[in-house]
């Protein structure tokens, strides 16, 4: 990142070029490397910005280009399919100055902010370019998941295993009880191949006592019993232990999934982390078994059994051992083999599910224009992508396993030929020889569960590291541990010079300043993407001002508590979302605790009551899935008599009535006179003329204030909003 942007300096192999030389006294400001040329071909090339120039070199020949900075009106970021330009305004045309590849995109993200904030008058912010990158991990160099995500090679199979380990301390007891019930356990299956000894050396070779027969089989029958009422008690301790974990951990998850801000979700989809939530977590209950039945389990076993076999004949227990470095080395190959495949298989299911919660939330539009085929068809490539992951994983898991197998049978073939030849040359019993086999066969069985235990591993640590991404995942938007309580609202807003972007170097908002008094009813119209929701979203603290302030009563809302935010500040959408529920239950979901006739009369002042009267099951009517059983116009009425519940301080009306027929919207807008009186209103609004009472209306374009003042005042400007105007004007005319 360093090597391709500098501050204060143009790049050494660039210094003894003639063109530097042009830089006269003016100091370099920063430096930025290109990978394109114009024509898009692979070629290096800097742009060197003064506080006058910024001179475009490129390394390999002597193409030059100088732009004089006075000249400049604006500049920008225009992304094209895989690469961007950069461009400068000069006499109403924007001419390209750099290409680059989108490798360079943040780069040249941050010297486009501040060669603006040059254009301007503005100091350059040195700090903001030598931030390190937010796409890139700073320890190792990888290109991170998401912006400012934990790094999965920094974050380590270590550290997710231990952090596992640590979900369990407050189960330290039953871990406890689990260990003790593993070791007696492992004694109880040690009995068995020891009696059999007894059996061949001492009752069946000499056929003699007779009378212990009966009382060695009681003994074998005695341990396996044991031993399987210790199975009991194991499984159902872990089962207890690890649903437990997955609970915890499921609402864990949950708790930070509601307390990520709403940047998070627009850069990861619903199906992503439904995934991780419902399918992820599952491997933590697995964890659990693992460690009671599985790996723990395995590791007293090889450790018992092993001192029994070095007890018994020590010549032989080494000839036991030669088999464990092939399967040592084996699984290390195996493991490097197969965590690739993991992450694969597990993009794969998560594509699957964003694929289909994308479908089933569309199943009207897909219908609409008759794409089931097309849908099918790309659920089949999705299917397909996933199938061959799988396969994947399983194929090698299913060599390995075989391969493993036929180095234990080498290593029982071993013992069969030494022993056998001790058998013969009466340096140990038959008795003996069986019991070593029996053991051998206890010994190799846990090594060979620990050999694809590392198949379990591998998954699991991959699960973790999603699970613990989320978990890690750094609040943006995040409550100041001081946060004023405002219990009580007078409604006045003022934003001070924000500046914000979505892409924190392309912003939307640009030094934007409004002052809104308590009670006053304001409107803000422009074009599309000119800023509008944008506004709203800081208002309400979905996001933060990169830039500037948002005051709520004077209080900058970063300081207020967030609780008092919502409570007090009510939005209605433009495409309402209504809950699988009743209607009772839509209304009343920001304020659960209101008695049902608060509901009713709600809904009586958003001219909803009649509507919902008539439904069969009346308040109790269950709507499906956002709000179907209801027109667009009652959705609408429904969510505006959720705000007025509330009975907010603050009313933002996003747009509220532009996807309704006439009749609807004269509904809508007589709800909205009632809801309106007495609080501050933010109305955005295409359809101009609902907003001729307003106290102040404000037009944004290109993220900034173009002009304000009451709707006369803006008329008799002749300025941007008479324009649009103008243009609703002529429409209506040809509509009608």
């Amino acid at each position: 990142m360093r090597e391709d942007l500098l501050v204060g300096e143009v790049p050494a192999r660039l210094r003894a070029r003639p063109e530097v030389h042009q830089l006269g006294a003016d100091p370099c400001l920063f430096s930025v490397r290109s990978d394109l040329a114009m024509d898009g071909t692979a070629a290096e090339v800097w742009l060197i910005v003064t506080p006058a120039k910024a001179f475009v070199l490129a390394a390999s020949n002597a193409t030059n280009e100088v732009f004089l900075l006075k000249n400049v009106q604006k500049v920008r970021t225009f992304q094209t399919v895989g690469s961007a330009f950069l461009q400068f305004l000069i006499d109403g045309v924007y001419v390209d100055v750099v290409r680059y590849s989108n490798a360079c995109r943040e780069m040249f993200g941050r010297a486009q902010v501040q060669l603006q904030r040059l254009i301007e008058g503005k100091p350059v912010q040195l700090e903001a370019l030598k931030q390190p990158s937010e796409l890139i991990c700073p320890a190792c160099g990888l290109p991170l998941p998401a912006r400012r995500a934990a790094c999965p090679r920094c974050a380590g199979g270590k550290s997710i295993f231990f952090r596992s380990v640590g979900l369990m301390k407050e189960y330290q007891g039953f871990i406890v009880l689990l260990l003790g019930m593993m070791i007696v356990g492992v004694g109880l299956d040690l009995v068995p191949p020891y009696l059999t000894r007894i059996l061949v050396d001492k009752v069946l070779t000499p056929k003699q006592h007779i009378d212990w027969l009966p009382l060695i089989l009681l003994g074998l029958v005695g341990a396996s019993l044991g031993r399987q009422l210790l199975n009991v008690f194991i499984g159902r301790t872990s089962s207890f232990i690890g649903t437990r974990i997955t609970k915890e951990l499921r609402e864990r998850l949950q708790r930070k999934l509601m307390s990520l801000s709403v940047d998070y979700y627009d850069r990861h989809s619903a199906g992503s982390l439904m995934s991780r939530v419902l399918y992820d977590v599952d491997y933590f209950q697995g964890f659990v078994s693992q460690v009671a039945q599985g790996f723990l389990l395995n590791v007293i076993l090889v450790l018992g059994i092993g001192a029994v076999l070095f007890t018994m004949n020590w010549h032989l227990a080494l000839l036991v051992l030669l088999p464990v470095p092939f399967v040592v080395v084996g699984t290390m190959f195996f493991w490097k083999h197969i965590y690739p495949r993991y992450y694969r298989l597990w993009d794969s299911q998560s594509k699957m599910s964003q694929r289909l919660t994308g479908l089933l939330q569309g199943i009207r539009l897909v219908k609409l224009f008759g794409q089931e085929e097309r849908e099918q068809q790309r659920f089949s490539e999705s299917a397909q992508y996933m199938q061959e992951a799988r396969r994947s994983v399983e194929m090698s898991t299913a060599t390995f396993g075989p391969f493993m197998g036929f180095v234990f049978g080498l290593g029982g073939l071993i013992i069969w030929y030494a022993g056998g030849h001790r058998v013969l040359e009466g340096e140990i019993t038959l008795g003996t020889l069986m019991a070593f086999f029996g053991y051998m066969g206890m010994f190799y069985g846990p090594i060979s569960a620990m050999s694809m235990f590392s198949n379990w591993l591998t998954g699991f640590l991959s699960a973790g590291q999603r699970i613990f991404e989320v978990l890690d995942a750094n609040v943006s938007v995040a409550e100041d541990r001081n946060a004023v309580r405002l219990p009580d609202l007078r409604g006045a807003i003022e934003l001070r010079n924000v500046t914000f972007g979505y892409d924190p170097y392309s912003p939307v908002l640009k030094g934007v300043s409004i002052k809104i008094e308590p009670g006053q009813f304001v409107g803000i119209v422009g074009k599309s993407g000119s800023g509008k929701t944008t506004l709203v979203n800081l208002i309400c603290r979905f996001y933060d001002a990169q830039d500037g302030q948002v005051l709520i009563d004077g209080v900058d809302v970063r300081q207020i508590a967030q609780h008092d935010i919502h409570r007090h500040v009510a939005l209605v959408l433009q495409e309402p979302f209504l809950f699988r529920a009743t209607i009772m239950e839509n209304i009343a979901y920001g304020r659960p605790d209101a008695p049902p006739l608060a509901v009713m009369d709600a809904a009586k002042a958003a001219n909803a009551h009649d509507f919902i009267a008539r439904a069969p099951a009346a308040y109790d009517t269950r709507l499906g899935e956002r709000g179907a059983g209801l027109s667009g116009g009652e959705r609408q009425r429904v969510s505006i008599a959720r705000a007025l519940l509330c009975n907010p301080k603050i009313l933002i009306l996003d747009e509220a009535t532009s996807s309704v027929d006439t009749e609807s919207e004269q509904e809508i807008q007589k709800a909205l006179a009632v809801l309106c009186k007495g609080r501050t209103t933010i109305a955005i609004a295409h359809r101009l003329s609902t907003l001729k009472n307003a106290d102040v209306i404000y037009v944004i374009d290109d993220g900034k204030i173009a002009e304000s003042g009451s709707h006369e005042e803006l008329l008799a400007r002749k300025g941007v909003y008479h324009n649009l105007v103008r243009i609703q004007t002529e429409l209506a005319r040809l509509e009608s």
